[in-house]
């Protein structure tokens, strides 16, 4: 049954259809479907299809946004629910997050932020194309723990290593862990460009930043 919720899902990302991923989230909530089940094989299944068509030059722009939407409207009745599953009340370190200046994909880091959150660590998420000083600012005012940097653009990739400059000239860079990921982004460039962790995905993100603060995974 949950594999039908978990297709359903997807299909109805693929297809842009908001209603229908929002239903199918009720219904599979309602049904006892594990929440981050819902995130990892339906909702990342989806988007992970459409930005194979996008990178193929098979879907465009605009139908890449109405995906989003779609998982969007998913991710809010899952929401709730899995912050009840986890360990919400438990609080594992301060992250700051954003996807980088230029860049508007913000789908995959609002998923990071949901899995962190229900991991017990508090997130400040300040949504997309975020300059270096204003996720710096934000960094040093809410005494945050790890940065988390998001791109899915190969022309906003040279944004990582220049925020890491900044923190070091800000005589700041012990600071703070800087954690990022994206699909243009590798263990190597994030190894080059002087962040603290990589991670692929949701799931490794949230093993990630457990390691970076020293908490057993």
């Amino acid at each position: 049954m949950s594999q039908t919720h978990f297709d359903n899902l997807r299909d109805a990302i693929t297809s842009l259809n908001a209603a229908a991923a929002a239903d199918t989230a009720t219904q599979a909530i309602a049904e006892g479907v594990e929440p981050v089940d819902l995130i990892t094989n339906g909702i990342r299944a989806g988007l992970d299809i459409m930005g194979e068509k996008f990178t193929n030059g098979d879907c465009f722009l605009p139908e890449l946004m109405l995906a989003g939407r779609a998982a969007d409207s998913a991710v809010a009745i899952i929401e709730p629910a899995m912050l009840a599953s986890g360990n919400a009340d438990e609080k594992l370190g301060k992250v700051v997050m954003a996807t980088v200046k230029d860049d508007l994909h913000d789908i995959g880091k609002n998923i990071v932020a949901l899995m962190l959150r229900s991991a017990g660590f508090e997130v400040i998420d300040l949504g997309c194309d975020k300059s270096k000083e204003e996720i710096f600012a934000a960094a040093e005012e809410n005494n945050a723990d790890i940065v988390g940097l998001s791109t899915l653009m190969t022309t906003c990739m040279a944004f990582i290593p220049e925020f890491v400059e900044l923190l070091k000239s800000k005589g700041v860079r012990d600071n703070y862990k800087v954690l990022v990921g994206g699909a243009p982004l590798n263990p190597q460039f994030a190894e080059e460009s002087g962040c603290d962790g990589y991670a692929a995905d949701a799931s490794k993100c949230v093993e990630m930043a457990k390691q970076l603060m020293g908490i057993a995974a």
